[in-house]
């Protein structure tokens, strides 16, 4: 299992994700200290983009079922809703190191896999299918998942010819950060 998490690190040392995180980064300094006036007509969607690439600035962000919430260090507060019809549940595969959480904290969470390929397949429980596709972690670990709301879905995620699977649900009371899906080798 260790040499996956090195083979995974490795993946970062590759010349278009390093330019990506270098053009992420330089984007982010360029635009100087984060203020509540950068969040002026931006959706959920994009405000969690923000706050994922805020990471490390001293903004504090969280995603609730209900929006998207940013304390900056001035003490002033945004919160950008979430829509009616979706919301984010993010969610950090492992193979060796997790931490228990059920608020998304963008500024905070950090996932074991970073730059990993993972094959996503979210089904309700008619097994329709919602999301079948390949989507990479972020540089927190973690892939955000935007799923219809009210709903039960079987997750799975595959990395390396190794699986998890669990139940997720997009609710009032759910959790919006997902870390307990170890992944282990399939048979």
């Amino acid at each position: 299992m260790r040499t996956h998490a090195r083979t995974s690190i490795h993946r970062l040392a590759h010349p278009l994700a390093a330019l990506l995180a270098l053009a992420l980064t330089a984007s982010v300094f360029a635009q100087g200290t984060p203020t509540p006036a950068d969040l002026e007509g931006l959706d959920a969607r994009a405000a969690v983009e923000l706050a994922n690439a805020w990471k490390g600035n001293g903004v504090t962000t969280f995603a609730t079922p209900e929006a998207v919430h940013f304390a900056f260090q001035n003490g002033a507060q945004v919160v950008v809703p979430m829509p009616d019809d979706v919301m984010l549940v993010s969610v950090a595969p492992y193979f060796t190191h997790t931490h228990p959480c059920a608020t998304h904290y963008m500024s905070g969470c950090q996932g074991e896999l970073v730059g990993a390929p993972v094959h996503v397949q979210a089904l309700l429980p008619d097994g329709t299918v919602v999301i079948d596709e390949v989507m990479p972690t972020m540089a927190n670990g973690f892939i955000d998942l935007w799923l219809p709301r009210g709903q039960a879905f079987d997750l799975r995620m595959t990395v390396d010819g190794a699986t998890a699977m669990g139940l997720i649900t997009t609710h009032a009371d759910s959790y919006t950060c997902i870390t307990t899906l170890q992944l282990t080798a399939t048979r």
